[in-house]
């Protein structure tokens, strides 16, 4: 009989994550794609196909399992959600069973595991997500780029590429996280990022990228660096504190995370989340256990009639990393 096997995916705006594991809770192999939203946008049909298509080949070639493997369940957290991404994944995945959610609830089962509380996923967007004990969801954000993403590494990024051209122009001080854009764009000035930005050679998770030079920079101590930094984390935080309100659980023992790439930044975001999410709630303020992608893996294996206990999470906390999930 051939060996059962789920697979677990992360849609994200910049990058699609697969992960195979089998039922008794081994992570196997892992695949990386390319960006899973914006699907109507132009080209976005074809391009979540190819992003799928490239993780899983990716993570089969992992774990050195056939290119015909088939999976008993597969579950997606995306990104973007609608009829056109479920018909998408269920194309392009070969499993019994194909479960397609929101990356907002893969996301919250990295903080609470099923339990009740918040988690803020802050990548290239932002987007708060909670659920109480009666299962009542509630979310806050996600208003994308133009509208919103307050806090994102997109967010921080225009923040710190504002701050340069109001130092140029004399408006603020001068700040040497100039020299730390320029260099991490691989401009000479101002001027010539400002030809790449609208000319529209960057794309919104190249700009986004610079969120990590930022942070890199207020570890040396760069004031607007921490500055932004710090703004972002209490825009998160604000978030947070809004899904809890909605939920009525504010004054609740629960937890609340910060998952996505931000999640990487230095001390002053994280310090400033935590703190106004505590200013006005009795939440616990946690790491995740582990990535999304792993909590997609978790999910499935419930779908697939396994049992998800300490055990079992545990267990996927331990192997993470080799896979380079931290």
């Amino acid at each position: 009989m051939p060996q059962r096997l789920v697979l677990g995916i992360d849609g994200g705006q910049s990058t699609t994550r697969a992960l195979i594991a089998d039922m008794e809770g081994n992570l196997l192999g892992l695949g990386v794609g390319g960006p899973s939203n914006h699907i109507h946008e132009p080209g976005g049909p074809e391009r979540l196909r190819h992003s799928l298509r490239t993780a899983l080949n990716g993570a089969l070639q992992s774990a050195f399992l056939p290119a015909d493997t088939r999976f008993a369940v597969a579950l997606c957290g995306m990104t973007g959600g609608g009829p056109l991404v479920e018909e998408i994944c269920r194309q392009e995945l070969p499993a019994e069973k194909v479960v397609v959610t929101h990356d907002t609830r893969t996301a919250l089962y990295c903080v609470t595991q099923g339990r009740p509380g918040a988690v803020v996923i802050a990548g290239t967007g932002s987007v708060a997500f909670g659920m109480n004990e009666d299962g009542e969801i509630a979310s806050v954000g996600g208003w994308g780029y133009l509208m919103g993403d307050e806090g994102s590494a997109y967010w921080i990024a225009l923040q710190a590429i504002n701050a340069c051209t109001r130092a140029e122009d004399g408006r603020i001080p001068p700040t040497w996280l100039k020299r730390v854009i320029l260099e991490h764009f691989g401009v000479e000035s101002l001027s010539a990022l400002h030809r790449l930005i609208y000319s529209e050679q960057l794309s919104r998770g190249q700009l986004a990228s610079a969120a990590q030079a930022v942070s890199d920079a207020a570890k040396l101590g760069e004031r607007t660096a921490i500055r932004i930094l710090t703004s972002a984390g209490k825009e998160l935080g604000l978030m947070a504190v809004v899904v809890l309100r909605k939920l009525g659980i504010q004054y609740h023992r629960v937890r609340v995370g910060l998952v996505g790439g931000v999640a990487r930044a230095t001390a002053p975001l994280h310090e400033a989340f935590r703190a106004r999410v505590h200013r006005s709630t009795m939440a616990e303020v946690v790491k995740p256990r582990f990535p999304m992608v792993v909590a997609a893996v978790c999910m499935a294996l419930e779908q697939a009639g396994m049992t998800a206990d300490e055990h079992l999470w545990q267990r996927m906390e331990e192997q993470s990393p080799r896979f380079g999930l931290i």
